[in-house]
């Protein structure tokens, strides 16, 4: 980054910060982004559009596509969605659909985005418009034309509860080489890690999720990938575990052919790359066959440009309310279940949700969808972190959650103690210190207690792990009153946290001990 770059980015946050408004007596977040508004808009304009040029211009053109492309930044703060407007030499010249390689141009273009305005000002989606129209405009999804097509007839509502898990990506047969490839590169630092590997566990790691926690919410459960099974496919000679969705698929539904193989003959200069873009196809094509009510996809990210770009992003169909109610949960509880944990204090959660046109599984997928990229495999930190079972616990506990919120209707509110009064007790006793919350806090509740102060000629311990009783709507737990002199106060801090190590934000209190 260059110097006035970085000295621009400071100067554009203080002037955001100091320009946004606070309540008198309210607690402020020293860490708190400001939200894009009409006041910062053409700051946050003024600030990206030549960079997100640059950008736009030094992108690997793709056949068809115009030499000079002009890229415009157009906030509009009503919707928290930042365009960025490009001309008509975006398009590849005789593209009749949205195909991966231009997806993966308008991916690279939206994460530039969010990383120029990290930590500098919080909205939800960057979109991609050309010529003042959106993709999904100019390239309608194909189901939209099927269910055109079968206006006449009564079209079958979702299943109630199916719900579909895609972990991309999986081995495919390269036509040039031959042979059976990776579609995603190694793990920064591996010699044997993909995204093709890792993601079988984490969707294995969430259908467990569901099946014990939202069993009334997913009574049915299908994953776009026979992920677990170590036997041989005879035409591969690799564990179906390794293959994409495309041959899973073909295996289960032979007569199916137009699920799992829709370019038989290639895209346009795409021959090599029929059955990987067959794969991207075949995922929402079979949720869409078996109705699914729902469908989770599970990536990891890369930038070819960035090596520092880190975090976890949301994507979803931004026109369709359902898909962006259940994108809106899935964030608020992965934040809650990463962010209000002590062990990752640094690792982002990006802005979104974003829209998802750029990938197959959201832009086809006649349902509710989201896709999670769960974190950066070209980033080394997050590399590493993908690969403990720790962090795909956790963050697959966000998702799930997410989804069950939603399901009971539920608005997105991370578990935080609102209010606590004081308390008082006789002494020698235990005194009840109440509390009144918000959340949905999983599981039995423990407390760990700091002395902040003690009165002078009292002796006070602090206390890990004590129990947390929840009753008529409040929590509490009990301080203990030994013998003491006089009515002493104390004063103690006080941190809550669920079943799942979550915890709300920490609180003061005066806990008196009565004689």
């Amino acid at each position: 980054m260059k110097m006035d770059r970085k000295w621009g980015i400071l100067a554009l946050s203080v002037g955001l910060i100091l320009g946004s408004t606070h309540t008198v007596g309210a607690q402020q977040d020293p860490e708190a982004v400001p939200m894009l508004s009409d006041q910062n808009k053409l700051l946050v304009t003024s600030e990206i559009q030549n960079e997100v040029q640059r950008f736009v211009n030094a992108q690997k053109r793709i056949d068809g596509q115009g030499r000079n492309i002009l890229a415009r930044i157009t906030p509009d703060p009503s919707r928290q969605w930042i365009y960025v407007d490009l001309d008509g030499a975006f398009l590849p010249k005789g593209q009749t659909e949205m195909g991966e390689d231009l997806g993966q141009l308008v991916r690279a273009i939206q994460n530039h985005v969010v990383d120029l305005l990290a930590g500098i000002v919080e909205f939800k989606a960057v979109v991609i418009r050309v010529d003042g129209k959106r993709l999904d405009e100019i390239y309608p999804p194909r189901y939209k034309s099927k269910k055109t097509a079968r206006a006449t007839t009564q079209l079958t509502a979702p299943v109630d509860g199916l719900v579909v898990l895609s972990p991309s990506h999986g081995r495919y047969f390269h036509y040039g080489s031959n042979k059976w490839e990776y579609q995603r590169p190694l793990y920064v630092n591996s010699t044997v890690v993909h995204e093709d590997t890792i993601t079988p566990s984490y969707t294995s790691m969430l259908q467990s999720l569901l099946t014990s926690r939202s069993p009334t919410h997913a009574t049915s459960i299908r994953q776009t990938r026979d992920i677990g099974n170590t036997a041989i496919d005879p035409n591969s000679g690799l564990k179906w575990a390794e293959l994409a969705a495309r041959y899973y698929l073909a295996r289960l539904y032979p007569n199916e052919t137009g699920m799992w193989n829709q370019y038989p003959n290639g895209k346009p200069n795409r021959f090599n790359l029929r059955e990987y873009d067959d794969d991207i196809a075949a995922r929402s094509n079979f949720a869409n066959f078996i109705n699914a009510e729902t469908m989770i996809s599970i990536h990891t990210d890369g930038s070819d440009t960035n090596p520092s770009a880190r975090g976890l992003s949301v994507f979803t169909n931004l026109n369709d309310p359902k898909s962006v109610a259940l994108a809106e949960s899935v964030k608020c509880y992965v934040q809650e279940q990463i962010k209000q944990r002590p062990d990752y204090p640094t690792f982002p959660i990006r802005s979104g949700p974003n829209d998802g046109v750029g990938y197959g599984e959201v832009r086809e997928a006649d349902m509710e969808t989201v896709l999670v990229e769960v974190g950066f495999h070209s980033n080394a930190e997050d590399a590493a972190l993908l690969q403990t079972t720790e962090f795909r616990t956790i963050s697959m506990r966000g998702i799930e959650k997410g989804y069950r919120m939603y399901r009971e209707g539920k608005a997105c509110a991370p578990f935080a103690i609102t209010s606590v009064g004081p308390a008082a007790g006789k002494a020698p006793g235990k005194v009840p210190v109440f509390f009144t919350y918000v959340g949905h806090p999983q599981g039995t509740m423990k407390a760990d207690v700091e002395i902040v102060k003690c009165a002078p000629g009292n002796t006070c311990y602090g206390a890990k792990g004590l129990p947390v009783t929840l009753s008529d709507g409040k929590l509490s737990w009990n301080f203990t009153c030994g013998t003491v002199v006089g009515n002493p106060t104390h004063t103690v801090r006080t941190k809550i946290y669920d079943a799942d190590g979550v915890f709300a934000n920490s609180v003061e209190s005066a806990v008196t001990c009565q004689v």
